[in-house]
């Protein structure tokens, strides 16, 4: 029995249908930075320099004091990286109440699987710097820059915890409109900090800098 042509149209036309609203559900979902509710949105320009990688994207950030989300896209909504992060009071230390990154995510096909950073995973006192050789770190140690740039604008310090980075930004109305940081080869232990002038003697692995509107 053969199956009539107009049959084969209509099944090609809902498979079609259905590819096209699977690819624009799943753009969007990369392009939407809907995780923090409410909060402020910035968009800006991104650039990753790394021994293998040099990346330049679009950046888009929605962030409050406790919540970052980051969406790194290549032209028209091609997406490279989400980078997600919860920030909060250390509540086991009496002395520093300064609000800091409590973990990070990176995802994305750019992330290569994925990685997740919170500062306890250094916290031990002569923890070794070996597994910080991997430039994702570099990624995760966005959220946290950003903040300590907003929070140095407007007065609200934030404490950064990723080691081994030499860090600036310089504020615009009130805010952070520029920041870059890079992460640098550094043999000693993870719980004795060098200044940022000492570590940028040392050999850079990624650069990361950012300019927003």
């Amino acid at each position: 029995m053969k199956t009539p042509l107009h049959s084969n149209r209509n099944s090609r036309c809902i498979v079609q249908c259905a590819l096209a609203t699977t690819t624009a559900i799943f753009l969007g979902a990369c392009s939407t930075t809907t995780a923090v509710k409410g909060g402020t949105e910035r968009h800006g320009q991104v650039q990753f320099s790394g021994a293998k990688e040099q990346i330049v994207g679009e950046i888009a950030i929605r962030h409050d004091k406790e919540h970052f989300r980051a969406e790194i896209t290549k032209g028209p909504g091609v997406p490279l990286l989400t980078i997600s992060a919860k920030f909060g009071t250390d509540s086991k230390s009496k002395e520093n109440k300064e609000r800091q990154m409590i973990s990070s995510h990176v995802s994305g096909p750019l992330a290569h699987g994925g990685l997740t950073y919170t500062p306890k995973d250094f916290a031990k006192k002569g923890a070794s710097a070996d597994k910080l050789s991997d430039p994702r770190y570099a990624w995760a140690a966005l959220p946290e820059v950003f903040m300590w740039g907003e929070g140095d604008a407007t007065g609200e310090p934030v404490r950064v915890t990723l080691p081994n980075l030499a860090i600036h930004a310089r504020a615009r109305d009130g805010h952070v409109g520029y920041f870059d940081y890079s992460r640098h080869q550094n043999p000693s232990p993870v719980d004795a900090p060098l200044d940022r002038k000492t570590l940028k003697k040392l050999p850079t692995l990624e650069k990361v800098v950012c300019k927003l509107d």
